[in-house]
């Protein structure tokens, strides 16, 4: 693997006991990248300083879809929150994004792609099987450790690394597809107008790492923390949606929400450690080659 070179896009099935969900991931390289400075009027807490991320790892080449949703809550129940928020459902279908996803379902879900269950993985919980868990903390290290392989909602530096940085590393683009506009419902769902659903993930054009609609089509949940300082349990969100106009789609944005609250323009798509790549120790624990937790088959694409 070479520091300054695109990798490769890989089509992963993981599977826990007999239940199993395909996902595509692209590798994002160029490790030990110097972050971007944006301006970051948009971003309600002053100038950035994102993108630097010191380890390979890789990132869903899609949003996490309605049919990979379906599949994986219905492996197991404890994902979604029914329990608290009857009114909870998935406006979308097949291939187009899941919603109506809150930051809590999300790390769950990210969490049973990493063990076959929804309370373990680098989301930590206070709770067993056969209870919803109340959610403790992040804890990557011993994830790593435990699973050699984990899943996880992709941290700020690290979304906006795969969605910004050119793929030889040289510099940042304005735009996930690069510094000129995209051209709205051609290479990105945006500036739609009024209300209307996302369209089918991978519809519009690649972008600068091989992934797709990480500006447009709907909002991403980033594990990291919106503002420390501000609201600690708010979360950090990207990339603009359907009904938004351009600006949502610039590097420069960033918002954020509380981690219960759902809506129909609120999505995510996942990120992994340990699949072509060994994360620095200080960073984010040491990788056992070989530990047991999910098993991988994986084809080039």
């Amino acid at each position: 693997m070479l520091a300054g070179t695109m990798m490769n896009a890989e089509a992963i099935t993981i599977a826990h006991g007999g239940d199993s969900v395909d996902i595509d991931f692209v590798d994002i390289g160029n490790a030990g990248n110097a972050a971007d400075t944006a301006d970051g009027f948009l971003a309600l807490s002053g100038i950035q300083n994102y993108g630097s991320v010191s380890y390979d790892y890789s990132i869903g080449k899609f949003e996490v879809t309605a049919d990979q949703w379906a599949a994986v809550t219905g492996f197991d129940a404890l994902i979604e929150n029914y329990n608290t928020d009857p009114f909870s459902y998935d406006p979308w279908s097949g291939s187009q994004p899941t919603a109506n996803t809150s930051w809590y379902e999300a790390a769950k879900f990210a969490n049973w792609l990493t063990s076959g269950n929804a309370l373990q993985g680098a989301y930590t919980y206070s709770g067993t099987s056969g209870t919803l868990g109340t959610f403790t903390g992040v804890d990557r290290a011993t994830a790593l450790t435990t699973y050699g392989t984990i899943y996880v909602l992709p941290s700020d530096d690290e979304w906006y690394k795969a969605a910004y940085l050119k793929s030889d590393g040289s510099g940042y683009t304005t735009y996930a597809t690069g510094d000129s506009l995209p051209v709205a419902g051609t290479d990105a769902n945006y500036d739609r107008g009024g209300p209307s659903s996302p369209w089918d993930v991978g519809s519009g054009t690649e972008e600068n790492n091989g992934t797709f609609d990480m500006g447009g089509n709907v909002f991403e949940w980033n594990e990291s923390q919106f503002d420390e300082n501000f609201i600690p349990d708010m979360r950090a969100l990207r990339g603009g949606f359907g009904d938004g106009d351009s600006s949502f789609l610039r590097s420069s944005y960033r918002n954020g929400l509380m981690p219960d609250l759902e809506t129909d323009a609120h999505g995510f798509r996942v990120a992994a450690l340990g699949l072509v790549a060994v994360p620095e120790p200080s960073s984010v624990g040491l990788l056992v080659i070989g530990a047991m937790g999910c098993v991988l088959r994986r084809r080039r694409s």
